[in-house]
């Protein structure tokens, strides 16, 4: 295991504490769960971020392959 230092905002940090003494645990335990809860959340979250939508859009009015007709329906 590494060590590191946070910089946490005082309100933060009294979360935390009040967290680790509700719970009888030391801050580093709290620390790490909370962590690895959110780092699973947001793993979770992710995939559902980058779902495109898709909708039937119909034949279509010209044969795409057909450069003419197209530029023909586009030119209208």
């Amino acid at each position: 295991m590494k060590r590191t230092t946070l910089i946490l905002d005082e309100a933060c940090l009294k979360g935390i504490k009040d967290l680790a003494r509700k719970e009888d645990r030391n801050l580093s335990e709290v620390v790490r769960a909370l962590l690895a809860e959110g780092l699973q959340r947001r793993k979770g979250r992710r995939r559902r971020e980058f779902e495109i939508p898709s909708f039937s859009m119909g034949k279509p009015r010209v044969n795409l392959g057909d450069r003419s007709a197209l530029e023909a329906l586009m030119d209208s």
